[in-house]
């Protein structure tokens, strides 16, 4: 015995589905129900449309233990595109079971609207190494990398381009400027350009070097609770400061 799962689209009939619409909506919802070679197209009901799949018997606990896990990285891609397909189209879906039963709702176009935050332009300071510097307009551009974060967007003088040049993938440096930064909706903030001002090199001596020469010209400066908590604020790190 076979067993059936159908993926209901509510904005679109048979005759109102794009054939290559509906192409999209099969290679999703296959990526979604996996174990392709045991997976098969089935028919497409009228009403709404309805596309129904069949998994053959021996597949149907292993798919039916994916569907409810929702836990893989291949599944969760393949819910967000199938959604992302239906917000799209102004659709509403859901995958239903042999009982009719909702395994899967998909919002689609009920889904909550990202907000959108206004741009801020603010003073302040990016770190990092260069790993990028040059241009042909009338000013430079520096690309910057901090660890896993690269910065781009960041223009400043020729004259202060070439100051830079010689520290092309060397040691870290602080520029200082005006930023014009983006809230994403996860709450992280994006910066889409930098203007750059003046800069500073950045000392890449350990942290527990530095604390160790501060200890040696004043041990009074470097109680131990105060070395612990320097060492606290920079994580028990070795990085450059």
């Amino acid at each position: 015995m076979k067993t059936e799962y159908t993926f209901h689209i509510d904005a679109f009939t048979p005759e109102t589905l794009p054939l290559d619409r509906l192409a999209q909506y099969m290679s999703a919802l296959a990526d979604l129900i996996g174990y392709k070679p045991n997976v098969h197209f089935e028919r497409l009901e009228f009403g709404s449309a309805c596309i129904v799949s069949s998994v053959e018997y021996q597949t149907a606990p292993k798919v039916e233990q994916r569907l409810n896990g929702l836990a893989a990285k291949d599944v969760k891609a393949a819910f967000s595109r199938l959604d992302d397909m239906l917000a799209s189209d102004n659709a509403v879906g859901k995958l239903l079971n042999n009982e009719g039963a909702v395994v899967i709702p998909f919002p689609g176009r009920n889904r909550p609207k990202p907000l959108n935050f206004p741009i801020i332009k603010q003073d302040g300071s990016i770190d990092g190494q260069i790993v990028r510097i040059g241009g042909t307009d009338a000013s430079a551009h520096v690309t910057l990398q901090d660890g896993k974060i690269t910065y781009t967007g960041i223009s400043l003088s020729r004259e202060l381009a070439r100051n830079l040049a010689s520290q092309l993938y060397g040691q870290k440096i602080r520029l200082f400027g005006t930023g014009r930064w983006a809230r994403l909706p996860d709450g992280a903030w994006k910066l889409e350009s930098f203007s750059v001002d003046r800069h500073e090199l950045l000392d890449d001596a350990p942290l527990t070097e530095t604390l160790d020469q501060v200890r040696a010209i004043s041990p009074e400066l470097m109680e131990p609770q105060i070395y612990r908590d320097l060492m606290s604020l920079r994580n028990g790190d070795e990085e450059v400061h």
